[in-house]
């Protein structure tokens, strides 16, 4: 096996131990905080340890939201590129904490593959990430640098549920149409372009 190839294996196993441990922290903090704004890793851990992205010193911005009206949980992420910070949240029905579980974890190794995913993108400059966002539901989601994103975190909750990938990436559009707010139409063109890439 030659050494490039063994070193994307390598950091592909890093990567994936990365998520695992973020979502471990962040879902640690989900079972025992029934709400709030919380600091990973350093409301965790001691303060030596990072989370080992290569060439960051990232941190998750953590906030819980109980609220009856949504059916059982909502989930949304944001990367703030200048300050490498991700900022996580979870709205959640507290009928349904112990039930969602199994679910959260899925979706939450798609969130953070994804962000991780545009941390890449910055950092080795694969894509150019740091344009204005376009206000447009359609224009953002086709971004190339979005789609590339999107891809890695569907890949990655398809490996964690066992779920095929087309699957679970019209599963997400279909569960989370307020999110996006795309037409039909539209929300199939992404698709396409996703299960393209």
């Amino acid at each position: 096996m030659n050494t490039i190839k063994k070193k994307v294996i390598l950091e592909s196993a890093k990567l994936r131990q990365e998520i695992r441990t973020i979502v471990k922290d962040i879902i640690q903090l989900f079972k025992n905080e029934n709400e709030g704004e919380f600091y990973l890793p350093n409301d965790l851990r001691d303060d030596e340890f990072e989370y080992n992205f290569p060439k960051v010193n990232l941190e998750i911005e953590l906030t819980i939201r109980p609220t009856e009206d949504v059916d059982d949980f909502l989930l949304n992420a944001e990367y703030y590129r200048n300050e490498n910070i991700i900022a996580v949240l979870i709205v959640y029905n507290p009928k349904d904490k112990n039930q969602i579980l199994y679910n959260l974890i899925g979706e939450l190794n798609e969130l953070i593959a994804h962000e991780l995913r545009h941390i890449y993108q910055k950092t080795y400059g694969t894509y150019n990430i740091d344009v204005e966002e376009p206000e447009e539901p359609f224009e953002y989601y086709t971004q190339d640098h979005e789609i590339d994103a999107q891809v890695a975190g569907f890949k990655r909750m398809s490996q964690i549920t066992r779920k095929p990938f087309e699957e679970v990436v019209r599963s997400w559009f279909e569960k989370n149409k307020d999110t996006h707010q795309l037409n039909d139409s539209e929300k199939e063109k992404v698709i396409r372009m996703i299960l393209n890439h």
